[in-house]
């Protein structure tokens, strides 16, 4: 049986002079945004931070996904270049490297 969801894990590195700035942005997204992210299949987008480090864990699932949908490409930009900015190293792939599931008998 295959699933639809899939969970990923991304790190990034913030310009020191640049994480209030980040966590600012973050305190204020834009409703179109997080529209985005919602038809885009997105169930949960959590952000953690432990000094300049930047952890970002997505769980999504296909068929969330609204078809045929539009971005608005001047949003998303502006967004971008916002955070982007605040960026030393932008978001790569981590590689999980062990995971632990429950069993329920």
């Amino acid at each position: 049986m295959s699933t639809t969801r899939t969970i990923v894990c991304k790190i990034a590195k913030l310009y020191a002079d640049q994480v209030e700035h980040y966590e600012q942005l973050h305190n204020e997204i834009p409703e179109l945004n997080k529209k985005y992210m919602q038809e885009a299949g997105i169930i949960s987008l959590r952000i953690f931070r432990e000094g300049l480090s930047l952890f970002m864990i997505v769980e999504s699932d296909s068929m969330l996904e609204v078809p045929d949908r539009f971005v608005d490409p001047v949003v998303e930009e502006r967004w971008q270049q916002l955070t982007g900015a605040c960026f030393w190293n932008t978001w790569e792939d981590a590689n999980e490297i062990f995971t632990f599931t429950r069993r329920e008998d």
